[in-house]
């Protein structure tokens, strides 16, 4: 099932399985190219607000200021074993902090990995809720983002990071 919702980043479509989200989208404004790419990975998708209630509700919120943490569920199931632990990892960086993608390295114990940290994050197929938005190179440089720099930017405003 999926649903959309205009936002300050523009459309974001929203995909759910039977054990959560399982992607986030936004920079598509094309329906059925969405519903083409979010089939691969949910046979049986279809348009159903309904189910997406609560996501969108969580969105809502947090583009409004008004939510600093998700709680709904997120299907992990296609990405690898080493993706997976980062962007559990990632998924814990509280609202409004950063950090480096070397300090995720370290947390998950592959503290020369931060490349494969980096490898990893460009595959988060559920940005925003697994906030890899936060995530920022040594030194304080923005580092990359699959969204683009402008979009990481305006998610790093809406928690208060003014400076990147």
């Amino acid at each position: 099932m999926f649903g959309s919702l205009r936002t300050p980043i523009g459309l974001v479509f929203i995909g759910i399985s039977d054990r959560g989200v399982c992607d986030v989208t936004f920079g598509e404004t094309d329906e059925e190219r969405y519903l083409t790419r979010l089939s691969k990975r949910v046979p049986d998708a279809h348009r159903d607000r309904d189910a997406l209630v609560r996501a969108l509700k969580e969105f809502e919120a947090y583009f409004a200021g008004q939510l600093t943490q998700f709680t709904v569920s997120v299907d992990l199931r296609s990405v690898s074993d080493f993706t997976a632990l980062v962007l559990r990892a990632t998924k814990e960086i509280p609202f409004g902090r950063l950090q480096s993608y070397g300090e995720i390295a370290q947390r998950i114990g592959t503290p020369t990995a931060s490349r494969a940290v980096g490898g990893a994050l460009s595959r988060n197929h559920v940005p925003i809720i697994v906030p890899c938005h936060r995530v920022i190179a040594h030194g304080g440089r923005l580092g990359g983002f699959t969204g683009g720099l402008a979009i990481k930017r305006a998610l790093l405003r809406i928690e208060g990071h003014t400076t990147l």
